[in-house]
This record gives C-alpha cells, structure tokens and sequence, in this order.
C-alpha cells in the first residue's frame, strides 16, 4: 500500500520542513548582509568585502555533487537517510559557526574558508531538503511546500540580515553569533526530532544522475521556461533602486520601501501564492505574476522614455508590487520545479532547477548593468518586457502534464 501523509500530520510536515528553509535563510541573511556591514564597520575595504561573493558559487555549482548526495540519501532497499544528511551538514555549519564565536577577528583567508564550509554544507542540505518534499509529498501539497520555502526564505532572511545584526550591535560579536546558532537550532531540530513523511516511491533504479536528468524532455522544457520567467521576473531587481535614485527618490525612501516589500509583502505574496497554487493550480499563479511584474516594468519603461507620468508610484511599483509579484510567482515556478522533478531522484533534478534559477540570475545581473549603462533604462525594462511576453507565450503553448512516473497521492 503506497504510505500517504496522514491529514493531522500534514501541517506538521510542513512546518517542520519551513523551519529547515529558514535555517538555510538565516545563515544566507548573515552572509550576505549582516556580515559585510559588521565587516565594513570594523574598517574592512571595500575590494575585500567583494571577495564575500565568491560564497555563491556552492549555491550555483550544488548541481554538480547532487548526484552522489541522493545516491547515499536514498539507497536502494533501505530507508532515507534524509535526517542524516541534514544532521551531518548542520554539525559542519554549526562547527564553522562556533569557529567565527571564538575568533571575530580572523584573517580574511581564514573568514572566507569558515563561511565557505558553511555556504557548502547549507547548499548541500539544501539538496536533502528539496529532495524530501518532492519525493514525501503528494503533489496536491506542493503548493503549501512551496509557500512554506519561499515564505520560509523571507523569514530566514529578516532574521539573518536583521535581528542577528541588530545583536551584535547591541551585544557584541559572540553575543550575535549566539543568537545566529540558536535560531538555527530552532529552525533545524524540530525537524530531526519529530517523524517525517517517507518517500513515496522508489528511488532511481540506476542510482540518481545528472544525464538521466538532462535526458527527460520535461525538464529540459523546464529549464527552458525557468530561463524566461527569471529573466522576466528578476532581470530589473537590481536595478530598481539605482533607478529610483537616478529619478530624485532618496535613499531612505527607497530603503523605507525596500524593507516593506522584501518582508511584509514579499512575505503575503508568498502566503497568497501557496494558497492559490492549491486551489487553481500553477499554471494561472505564473501567468497573474507575469502579467502583474509587466504592468511594473511597462511603467518603468514609460517613465524612463520620457512619457511624462508621475514619478511616485515608482517606488511603490518597484519595491513592493515586483517583491510581492516576485514571491506570488516563484511560489507556483518552485512547485512547478517539484512537478517536473523525477521522484526516483529529485534531489538532483530540483537542483537543476535552482542551480539555473541561480546562474541566470547572476548572469543577468553583469548583463543587465551593461544594457543599462551604455543603451540606458527603457533598454533594460523593454528587454525583460519582451522577456515576460516570451515566457507567456511559451508557457501556454508548451504546458504539458508532467511525466507519469510519480505518486499523487
């Protein structure tokens, strides 16, 4: 008899499963913000810090050890070892974490080996992580997962770039580091601690591999429309805010309005997607977030041509209407992710996924910057216009029902 999640134990899987994506979200808040504050504080340089940068890449290269992380995760005849992985990556992050308590002031060479041991051992655990919800939950939940993720990304980040920063300041350097660990604790051991919901099918009768994965042409058409829907949805967010200071908003106005969207809405847009994932499906929660993120940059594109319209539903637009189209729509893209993922081994295959929702993020980032500086704004937001149009189009033309190779529940 195929094991299902039982009703009352649902939300219990899921909450535990949100706590584990905040975990992953706190450390990535105090890494990529908290930190270099805290450094550029102590007096660190400027070219220094941007070595910091170089902690993404186990973020985006994840793809290429997943394979042997699902092999040993899911052997054949025996029972998951997903608690094992996420205990044994937390000892790393938690052994690193301890490392930086004890010596605040280490050489930038030893600073960068510490955070890399726990960007790689967060990266890795994240692999389990999207390897269990794909592969325990049927897929009418994945909405929820997905919420609990996206939504759970928020919280971890608020908390990370935010309270943890706030700790150090006002308590010192150990202190913070204190509170960084124990809410990682927190995130991380109700989900070591309670039962979790087992997979429901088999793993990979050949053992997980990235060839069989790139072989399936579902997910090839994924990675596809992943391309398009991130380039339509992320290829301006950086420029956002240059762009509203370029057009005489100041920075706390735009800062005021960045923490507003990036959490509160950022944070709803989340809830309300998982919520209408459940209910309609992914396939409409993608098109209202990308018709919603092209009325943004149409009127972006207006103000930067020159049409005349008023300057102060910029900032509204851009940094809290983009952040909640953001969540909304990612919500149902990550479902999706789940949807075209093999369960046989989909650690390896959601990875995929999340390694060029990465990489083309950061490629879009160096050639955003350069279509803006030499051809100019409307160039950018015409481009990532044409880009939502695209991906319209080609959702609705290419949507097919994923491969029959799973348990529904």
């Amino acid at each position: 008899m195929t094991p299902v999640i039982r009703r009352h134990a649902l939300p219990i899987a899921l909450a535990s499963l949100g706590g584990l994506y905040i975990t992953q979200s706190v450390l990535g808040g105090f890494i990529w913000s908290a930190l270099p504050a805290v450094m550029r504080q102590q007096g660190m340089a400027l070219d220094q810090l941007g070595f910091l940068s170089l902690l993404v890449l186990p973020w985006a290269l994840k793809f290429l050890w997943s394979p042997w992380i699902e092999r040993w995760r899911r052997p054949h005849s025996q029972a998951a070892r997903t608690k094992a992985v996420i205990a044994v990556g937390g000892g790393f992050i938690l052994f690193a974490t301890v490392l930086l308590a004890l010596r605040g002031d280490m050489p930038l060479p030893m600073l960068i080996a510490a955070l890399f041991v726990i960007a790689t051992a967060t990266a890795t655990v994240d692999i389990a992580c999207d390897g269990h919800a794909v592969e325990a939950f049927p897929t009418r939940a994945y909405g929820w997962a997905n919420m609990v993720q996206v939504g759970g990304a928020y919280i971890g980040a608020a908390l990370g770039g935010g309270l943890v920063l706030i700790a150090i300041d006002r308590l010192g350097w150990q202190a913070g580091m204190a509170v960084l660990i124990g809410l990682c604790l927190l995130g991380t051991l109700p989900f070591l601690l309670l039962r979790q919901p087992k997979p429901l099918g088999p793993p990979a009768p050949a053992g997980a591999s990235l060839r069989a994965a790139l072989m399936r042409p579902d997910l090839r058409r994924g990675l596809l429309i992943t391309a398009l829907f991130v380039a339509a949805m992320k290829s301006c967010m950086g420029f956002f805010g240059p762009f509203l200071v370029d057009y005489g908003f100041s920075l706390t106005e735009v800062g005021l309005y960045s923490a507003s969207g990036s959490l509160v809405v950022g944070l709803l847009g989340a809830v309300l997607g998982g919520i209408v994932v459940a209910r309609l499906g992914t396939l409409p929660v993608l098109m209202i977030a990308l018709i919603g993120q092209a009325c943004v940059l149409a009127y972006c594109l207006a103000v930067a041509a020159g049409w005349g319209l008023p300057l102060q539903p910029l900032a509204i637009l851009t940094q809290i209407g983009s952040n909640a189209w953001l969540a909304f729509g990612f919500v149902a893209l990550y479902a999706r992710f789940m949807q075209w993922s093999d369960p046989g081994q989909a650690g390896v295959d959601f990875t995929i996924f999340q390694c060029t929702d990465a990489l083309i993020g950061m490629l879009l980032g160096l050639v955003g910057g350069q279509i803006a500086q030499h051809f100019g704004y409307s160039a950018l937001f015409g481009v990532a216009l044409v880009c939502s149009i695209i991906c319209g189009v080609g959702i609705l033309l290419g949507w097919e029902t994923p491969s029959e190779n799973r348990v529904t529940g």
